[in-house]
């Protein structure tokens, strides 16, 4: 895993733990599912997704907000890593 992934993996904790009133552990796996290990809910998503907009300066088309995407911290992060190359390029 690239340092810049493993960065943007602790940006996205850090957003989860300053805006949402869940436990979330010490270090996020790609491998944990939003909904299932994080115990995230459909609301909480919306609500992360703004978040996630301030916090990596990025723009998420309502078009693309694939459930798929929010299946597990590795598919979300490459998801705001495909906009951040996206908004750079």
């Amino acid at each position: 895993m690239s340092m810049e992934r493993e960065q943007n993996i602790a940006k996205l904790r850090e957003v989860i733990v300053e805006n949402m009133n869940i436990q979330v552990p010490e270090q996020l796996k790609e491998s944990d599912r939003l909904y299932h290990d994080l115990n995230i809910d459909s609301i909480m998503v919306l609500q992360l997704v703004v978040d996630l907009e301030d916090a990596f300066e990025v723009s998420v088309p309502e078009e693309n907000l694939d459930q798929a995407v929010f299946e597990t911290v590795g598919t979300l992060i490459s998801f705001i890593e495909s906009l951040v190359s996206a908004k750079v390029g």
